[in-house]
């Protein structure tokens, strides 16, 4: 823990701050266009953004104290602008492609298949 207070500083916190802000609001016009696009009703625009942003903030902060490291996990800005340009898929089958796609990334990268 002690170390952990040593490697924090004003300047690190300071520009991971404007990392993250620059990040974050630079692509929530894009997912507001996706759900707008896939007929989202308010509830779960909001929802989607509390979402994507607390799975950010989680997975950047454990990976970050894992290794020591400043890393910054973010959402897929093509990914969202794809949904946005999108029509005629329902919302429940975005999320659904979205998924799968997620989960084939996950199973390519811990099986090292394409190295």
């Amino acid at each position: 823990m002690t170390r952990w207070l040593h490697d924090l500083s004003l300047s690190a916190l300071v520009a991971g701050f404007v990392a993250v802000l620059v990040g974050f609001t630079s692509s929530v016009a894009l997912i507001f266009q996706a759900t707008q696009a896939l007929g989202a009703t308010p509830a779960q625009t909001s929802s989607w953004i509390w979402a994507l942003g607390l799975g950010m903030g989680v997975t950047s902060l454990g990976l970050s104290l894992w290794t020591r490291q400043p890393i910054l996990t973010a959402w897929s800005t093509p990914g969202a602008a794809l949904l946005a340009a999108t029509s005629g898929l329902s919302m429940p089958e975005a999320v659904g492609a979205f998924l799968v796609c997620g989960a084939l990334i996950l199973i390519a990268g811990a099986t090292r298949w394409f190295e």
